[in-house]
């Protein structure tokens, strides 16, 4: 799957002819759950996450834009430990009446890294799946919220499964 993204974005990369970069900035809360065979599940409180991130804006046609990124995230810190993360993200944004509009859906996917130390029995990354709400505000700023859940189970650990949610908006500068 992480190859995928990756060719998929150097496709964008290379074949968009009506293409921007970008700056964003955001904020975005998560919860997690655990689950533990037998037992009741157990969620945990939300922890938040400021980011800074690069993306590439490739225009397909009038309704449609790909949109690759990747952002670092700069999160709550979890018992005095840094808890950083390097996200890598692919967006197909929409635009159900075309550019003029301004109004668009966007889903996606996302692969996250955790830069903190490891845990044993949980693997440092996850792949996500969002869906978001965005409006071009200008020719340069974008705004979009979103929503964003787990599609993998970072437990190693049999019997025990982990699954997160999460909000989030960003403000993105096209250069």
């Amino acid at each position: 799957m992480k190859k995928l993204l990756l060719s998929i974005a150097l496709v964008s990369f290379c074949f968009s002819a009506n293409a921007q970069f970008g700056a964003s900035v955001g904020y975005g809360s998560g919860k997690a759950t655990v689950e533990v065979d037998g037992f009741d599940d157990v969620t945990g409180d939300a922890s938040g996450a400021f980011s800074i991130g690069l993306f590439y804006d490739a225009e397909l046609s009038d309704n449609f834009d790909l949109l690759p990124s990747i952002a670092f995230g700069i999160g709550e810190k979890v018992e005095d430990e840094s808890n950083n993360s390097l996200a890598i993200g692919l967006g197909l944004q929409y635009y159900p009446t075309g550019k003029d509009g301004n109004f668009f859906i966007q889903p996606g996917v996302g692969l996250g890294f955790s830069l903190a130390d490891e845990v044993e029995g949980l693997s440092s990354s996850i792949f996500s799946g969002s869906i978001g709400l965005g409006i071009d505000l200008s020719d340069n700023f974008t705004l979009i919220a979103s929503y964003g859940t787990s599609l993998s189970d970072p437990s190693d650990v049999e019997g025990i499964s982990i699954s997160s949610n999460s909000f989030g908006a960003a403000l993105l500068y096209k250069f």
